[in-house]
């Protein structure tokens, strides 16, 4: 056979046929991924040393797989906002190198509010500065990180609270630092500084005594909810939910000149208040866990139903989460602290999101990763 001047087999006519075809092939399969808006297919994790596990531990589970990280964080904040939420740890408390312990930042007019202290603390506030460049540099300088709102005492949510009050000291800055939180916050922070006072005796003998650098804690003993902080910058009000068994959690609303962002801390049921802390926000910041695939639970018993009843009592499903965010009129939903379960094979990034729009909200919503900017 003769085409344009060279002459071509039909074995060598057939392979190329049967590349075409598994290049349609695949281009196909790529564009029917569920993919966030604006999101890159692939990321820099994808580089990463990583070897794909047969066996599964708490170490290897499939969202901690760095070939499961479809983007790199990304800022998308409002263009002309002073206003701006930093997802810090994104993590649960299944260890993940990618994802460190809840935590997170509301950064107005440049001063940080710190919501959660979780494992890593100032491995994440770096890891944010790294990638977002010198506005949040400047936004996270360790002498404006005086305000911290915990929203229950669960070890994963509290862990890094050591770091948070004593590093400040070996650095010589003075931060007189400020812990809010539920019934037992006062006792945290006094039982941390006992515990580590031959460090701190240590560094003041050092030369490291900075002026005014302590912490003080402060128990919320609402009994329903009230203005916990006020400044210049933003009027914060915790409103008492209810995680489990724990009798004292709150989530924080924050209201500034042009937003209002809510952080639910760890959920269950659905609760009244938080749909009265989450009213007409323009961001709840909350958690879930799936529904459609919660037999690969690693916890909450034996079998679908069980797995349900006892994780439920301490997470939002995605049906409890939408309704909450729709009776309250929420604008955007932004997941952290995701139970994400599935196989490896059947794993989706961006399935606990797409399980909360099943479940009925139509607004935007967004799956965090440590460093965005929302």
């Amino acid at each position: 056979m003769h085409i344009e001047g060279r002459t071509t087999s039909f074995v060598q006519l057939g392979f190329y046929f049967s590349l075409f075809a598994l290049l349609v092939q695949f281009s196909g399969s790529a564009c029917s991924r569920t993919l966030e808006p604006a999101e890159e297919p692939l990321s820099g994790y994808h580089d990463d040393p990583f070897v794909e596990p047969r066996i599964l531990s708490p170490f290897n589970r499939p969202d901690a797989w760095p070939t499961n990280f479809r983007r790199d964080p990304h800022d998308l904040s409002p263009p002309d906002t002073q206003t701006k939420i930093i997802t810090l740890g994104t993590g649960m408390p299944s260890p993940n190198p990618y994802r460190a312990g809840p935590s997170h930042a509301l950064l107005v007019n440049g001063s940080p509010y710190l919501i959660d202290v979780g494992e890593g603390i100032w491995r994440s506030i770096a890891r944010a500065v790294l990638i977002n460049g010198d506005d949040i540099a400047a936004a996270f300088s360790p002498e404006k990180l005086r305000l911290l709102f915990v929203t229950h005492l669960h070890q994963d949510h509290t862990v890094g609270l050591p770091s948070l009050l004593l590093s400040p000291l070996n650095w010589i800055f003075g931060i007189q630092q400020e812990i809010y939180g539920p019934k037992g916050t006062e006792d945290m922070v006094n039982h941390v500084l006992a515990g580590w006072q031959i460090d701190i005796a240590a560094a003041i003998a050092d030369g490291h005594d900075p002026a005014g650098g302590r912490a003080t804690g402060h128990d919320i003993t609402f009994a329903d909810h009230g203005v916990v902080y006020e400044d210049e910058n933003v009027r914060v009000e915790a409103y008492r939910s209810r995680h489990a068994s724990l009798q004292d959690t709150f989530a924080y609303r924050f209201t500034t000149k042009d937003r209002v962002v809510v952080f639910t801390g760890d959920g269950g049921p659905y609760h009244e208040n938080i749909v009265e802390a989450a009213r007409n926000a323009d961001v709840l910041v909350a958690e879930t866990v799936t529904e459609k695939n919660i037999r690969f639970a690693p916890w909450g018993g034996e079998g679908e139903e069980a797995k349900k009843k006892e994780i439920f009592r301490f997470h939002f499903s995605p049906k409890v989460l939408a309704r909450i965010a729709n009776e309250a009129n929420v604008d955007t939903i932004v997941l952290t602290h995701e139970q994400n379960y599935n196989s490896g094979e059947q794993y989706a990034p961006l399935g606990l999101l797409e399980e909360v729009k099943a479940a009925g909200f139509a607004g935007k919503i967004h799956s965090a990763m440590d460093g965005d900017v929302y």
